[in-house]
C-alpha cells in the first residue's frame, strides 16, 4: 500500500495543531521545517504529537460513525427525508456497495495514517528525554503508541479480515518497492496486535487515578480490556474457521484478568443504567473519548430528540430492538406466552434498560407526552419508527433556546462489557457454566432483571447474545457481533420495522415495514479493499487481493 505522508510535513502539521512552537521556530525563515530530532528532543512535543494519534478513535457522529453502523444492522433506522435510510447506512441495508464506493472506505486510509503517526513516534522513541518531574511520562507515551497502534490494526482487521501489517516507519521516495505490500493473515494480524499489547501493558500505569488530568489516555486497565475484547473476537466463527476451542479458553482467561483488575480497581456496575452515558466522568466506565455538543448539526440532542423538543428526529430505533426486551417480571420475552405482555399496553412492565434506552409514543419526556400523530409528526418525506434514542440525552436540554446541556461522553469499553466478555468465552470454552452464568446474571440483577437458569451451552448462548444486544445497545457492538457470530445473513437480510399509533384511549398499535434489507452472506461479512487501493498494489504485486465476491 502506498503511503503518501511526507515525515517532515507531517511533524510540522503536528507542531502547528498542538501550538508548540518555541522561539527559536519563529525567529527561523518560513521556509525551513521542524525536524524529527527537534520534535521528539522536547518531551511536550511529543506528548503533542501522540495526542494527535488518537483522533481517530471511534466516536459518536463522525463521518462513517457508530449511529451510521447502528443503522446498518438491526438497531436503527435513519430517518433521512424522502428515501428509506442516509446514503451510507442505505448502501449496507440495499447492497448498494462496490469497491470503488462504500461506507467505511476512507478509515482504511484514515487507520492507516494513525498507524504510520505510530511508528514514527516509536522510530523516534529513543530520542525522547525523561521527565524530572514524572519519571513515568516517557514510557507511559511509547506504551499508549503501541495500544493505538495495536486498536488501529484491529479496527482494520474487523473491517477488512488479514491486512498488510507495517511495523516501521516507510519513506516511498527513498524506498518505493517496499509499499507495495502483501496482505498478512488474520493470525499474523492478531499476534501483532497482541505483542504490541503485552509490551504496552508493561510500561502504562493501572489507571490514572493519581492524574485525573490524563483521563481519556490509555492506561493498562484499557489494555487488559482490549486484550479480552481482541481474543473474543478472534475465537468468533468469522475469525475462527476451525473453531479452535483453545481461542476461546485464551480468550476466557483475558476476560478474567481484565474484569478481575476493573473491579478490584474500582470499576463497578454503576447502580444507574441510564447515567453511566449523561455522566462525563463514571466509574463503570473504562475508556471513553469527549463527545460532540448538544446542539445544531451533529449535536448529540439536536440529531436523536424527537421533533415536539425541537430534535430533528433523525435516529430512530427499530420495532426489532423494541420487541427484544424482556418483561421484568418474568425475564421472559414477549413473544412467550408466560411472560406478561400485554399487546394493547406493549410499552409496559419491561425491562429498565428499555425505559433509559429507548423513548417511544406515550412516553413522558421534557414535561409532555410523546405523539408520533402531533407534535412529533414526521417531517414531509421522512420516513420514521417513530421511536426516539433515550441513552445519552440529557432531558434538561432545552434545544429551543439551547441551554442546558453538560459535558458528555463517547463510551469505548466498560465494566458491563467485560462481564459478558467472559460469560461468553466461558461458555464456548465448554466449561464452568455456572461461572459463566454467574458472569451474565451480574449485568442482569443490575437493572432487577431475574436470574437466567439455564444450563445447556447452546441456551446459554443465546441468553449472553441476547444480553449484549440489550445491554450495549446504540454503542457500535451490535453491527460486529452479528458479523463475528456469522448471524448477520439472519438479522440483516430481514424486513425491518417501526410503530404506527393510531386512536385515543382505546389505542390501536401497527408496525409498518421501513425497508427490506438484504445481506449477502457470500461477500459482506468483510468490506471491499477500496479500489483506489487494489489499483496501486495488485500491478506490482499480485498477492495484494480483493475480497471474496467484490
Amino acid at each position: 500500500m502506498k503511503m503518501t505522508f511526507i515525515k517532515n510535513f507531517l511533524l510540522f502539521t503536528v507542531l502547528l495543531l498542538g501550538a508548540a512552537c518555541s522561539k527559536n521556530y519563529l525567529d527561523r525563515k518560513p521556509s525551513d521545517l521542524i525536524t524529527g530530532k527537534e520534535v521528539f528532543n522536547n518531551i511536550e512535543n511529543a506528548e503533542k504529537f501522540v495526542n494527535v494519534i488518537y483522533d481517530n478513535l471511534p466516536n459518536i457522529f463522525k463521518p462513517a460513525s457508530p449511529w451510521m453502523l447502528s443503522s446498518a444492522t438491526d438497531e436503527t433506522n435513519q430517518a433521512a427525508d424522502n428515501s428509506v435510510s442516509y446514503p451510507d447506512a442505505g448502501n449496507f441495508n440495499t447492497g448498494a456497495m462496490s469497491p470503488s464506493n462504500f461506507p467505511l472506505a476512507d478509515q482504511w486510509s484514515g487507520f492507516y495514517a494513525k498507524i504510520r503517526a505510530c511508528n514514527i513516534f516509536l522510530g523516534n522513541f529513543e530520542l525522547v528525554p525523561e521527565d524530572v518531574n514524572y519519571p513515568e511520562r516517557r514510557n507511559r507515551l511509547r506504551g499508549e503508541a503501541l495500544t493505538l497502534r495495536a486498536f488501529y490494526y484491529f479496527e482494520l482487521m474487523i473491517r477488512w479480515g488479514g491486512v498488510p501489517l507495517i511495523l516501521k516507519e516507510e519513506n516511498p521516495f527513498e524506498n518505493p518497492d517496499n509499499i507495495f505490500y502483501k496482505r498478512n493473515t488474520i493470525d499474523e494480524v492478531t499476534a501483532s496486535i497482541l505483542k504490541d499489547l503485552q509490551e504496552a501493558e508493561n510500561l502504562l500505569p493501572l489507571t490514572y487515578a493519581e492524574r485525573p488530568a490524563n483521563w481519556g489516555r490509555v492506561s493498562k486497565m484499557v489494555v487488559l480490556a482490549l486484550r479480552s475484547r481482541i481474543l473474543l473476537f478472534y475465537a468468533s466463527p468469522l475469525f475462527n474457521p476451525a473453531s479452535d476451542r483453545n481461542r476461546w479458553t485464551q480468550a476466557a482467561l483475558a476476560g478474567k484478568v481484565a474484569l478481575d483488575s476493573a473491579l478490584s480497581n474500582g470499576y463497578t456496575l454503576h447502580s444507574n443504567y441510564g447515567e453511566i452515558f449523561t455522566q462525563y466522568l463514571n466509574r463503570e466506565v473504562i475508556w471513553s473519548r469527549p463527545a460532540p455538543g448538544a446542539y445544531r448539526d451533529g449535536g448529540i440532542d439536536q440529531e436523536m430528540n424527537p421533533r415536539g423538543s425541537n430534535g430533528y428526529g433523525n435516529i430512530n430505533p427499530l420495532q426489532e430492538l423494541v420487541d427484544d426486551y424482556e418483561m421484568k417480571q418474568t425475564g421472559l420475552s414477549i413473544k412467550d406466552a408466560a411472560s406478561g405482555y400485554n399487546p394493547q399496553k406493549p410499552y409496559e412492565g419491561r425491562d429498565a434498560r428499555f425505559y433509559a434506552t429507548i423513548l417511544y409514543p406515550g412516553a413522558t419526556w421534557k414535561g409532555r407526552t410523546l405523539d408520533p400523530n402531533g407534535a412529533d409528526v414526521p417531517r414531509s418525506g421522512q420516513i420514521s419508527a417513530n421511536y426516539w434514542p433515550r441513552k445519552f440525552l440529557l432531558e434538561s436540554v432545552n434545544l429551543f433556546t439551547n441551554t442546558g446541556a453538560a459535558d458528555r461522553k463517547w463510551v469505548l469499553i466498560r465494566t458491563a462489557e467485560l462481564y459478558l466478555n467472559y460469560a461468553e468465552a466461558l461458555n464456548e470454552a465448554g466449561a464452568a457454566t455456572v461461572e459463566s452464568r454467574n458472569a451474565l446474571n451480574a449485568v442482569r440483577r443490575r437493572v432487577g432483571m431475574p436470574d437466567y437458569n439455564g444450563s445447556a451451552q447452546d441456551g446459554l448462548r443465546e441468553a449472553i447474545r441476547h444480553e449484549r444486544r440489550i445491554e450495549l445497545a446504540l454503542e457500535d457492538h451490535r453491527f460486529w457481533d452479528v458479523r463475528r457470530w456469522k448471524i448477520a445473513a439472519v438479522t440483516d437480510n430481514k424486513d425491518v420495522h417501526g410503530v404506527a399509533v393510531s386512536g385515543s384511549g382505546n389505542t390501536t398499535y401497527t408496525y409498518p415495514v421501513l425497508e427490506k434489507r438484504v445481506f449477502d452472506a457470500g461477500k459482506n461479512y468483510w468490506l471491499p479493499i477500496p479500489q483506489a487501493e487494489i489499483d496501486k498494489v495488485s500491478g506490482r504485486n499480485p498477492e495484494f487481493k480483493q475480497n471474496p465476491g467484490w
